[in-house]
């Protein structure tokens, strides 16, 4: 069926009659001589026209960090060559990141069979939550939460007295003896032409001091809190953990938010196909019209600029 648009009109039509959005993604065929790079910060769909091999990098979103303790752990990250596709659509999912707080896990990163874990956030009081990379344990000794196989490190373990960083994708969170703990390193990747740090933990906060909490992983996880300085979120778009918040006057400060995932797909550009469609919903749609999908009632319009 196709719509017509009329000015100051109302239309009425089924969802299945208007085009469906489509996030292709960010297309760049500069930045790695003869390779196509389609990065995606946000969910959407790939879909070759061809089959071919790729080249991909799938990060989850990172945990979220606790409150007055430990770091988030990095979300879970998957990297490999000569992964073959197909004409079909893919469905790109890029996870958020973990709430800071009551430290969240992250949110899962997928791209065909390939399913990135979130990162493991922190509650606090509690053992570090199990992800891609392990929140880490909280103050009284608590554990750190166990990573997924592959994808990350596990949480450190938290001391009497301070909280452990979170797990990276390259190493362990730090566990927390006299100090808090910093977060796990994560890892470079030059899928996108240059090198990237993904996939940080987030370090821990500490109590009543300054100057002594534990930083993030690769400089890209979330720095933990003192007294004064409140705790950082991991980097948007590198699956990093956040922060640990600190304590101040016996009273705990909040965590950093972890941060969001990202999925980048990479392939050589000569002979393989792939649909560059927006798609997208009505763009034709004329000064004051309206158009109700009387099946859902949903409603989109266009009022004069």
């Amino acid at each position: 069926m196709t719509i017509e648009y009329k000015d100051s009109k109302r239309i009425v039509a089924n969802e299945a009659d208007v085009a469906v959005v489509s996030n292709r993604g960010t297309i760049d065929t500069t930045s790695s001589a003869g390779n196509t790079i389609i990065t995606f910060t946000e969910d959407g769909t790939f879909t070759p026209t061809s089959a071919f091999d790729v080249e991909y990098l799938v990060v989850a979103g990172g945990g979220g960090g606790s409150t007055a303790s430990a770091g988030g752990g990095a979300g879970g990250y998957r990297t490999a060559t000569g992964f073959g596709v197909t004409a079909q659509s893919y469905v790109i999912t890029v996870g958020a990141g973990g709430v800071a707080g009551n430290g969240s896990d992250g949110s899962d990163s997928i791209f065909s069979t390939i399913t990135s874990v979130g990162g493991g956030g922190v509650t606090g009081g509690a053992a570090g939550n199990a992800g891609g990379s392990g929140g880490g344990g909280h103050i009284s000794n608590k554990a750190g939460g166990v990573a997924t196989s592959g994808q990350g490190f596990d949480g450190g373990v938290g001391s009497t007295t301070n909280g452990a960083g979170g797990g990276g994708a390259g190493a362990v969170g730090g566990s927390a003896g006299a100090s808090s703990g910093v977060g796990g390193i994560g890892l470079s990747n030059s899928i996108t032409g240059s090198a990237v740090y993904y996939a940080g933990g987030g370090g821990a906060g500490c109590a009543n001091t300054e100057n002594d909490a534990g930083i993030g992983g690769s400089g890209i996880g979330g720095n933990g809190g003192d007294q004064v300085t409140e705790a950082t979120a991991g980097a948007t778009n590198t699956g990093s953990g956040g922060g640990g918040g600190g304590i101040r006057s016996g009273l705990g400060r909040p965590g950093g938010n972890g941060g969001s995932g990202i999925v980048v797909i990479k392939f050589a550009t000569s002979g393989n196909t792939y649909d560059t469609s927006a798609g997208g919903k009505p763009t034709n749609v004329q000064d004051n019209s309206i158009l109700v999908e009387k099946d859902t009632g949903r409603r989109y319009w266009r009022t004069p600029e």
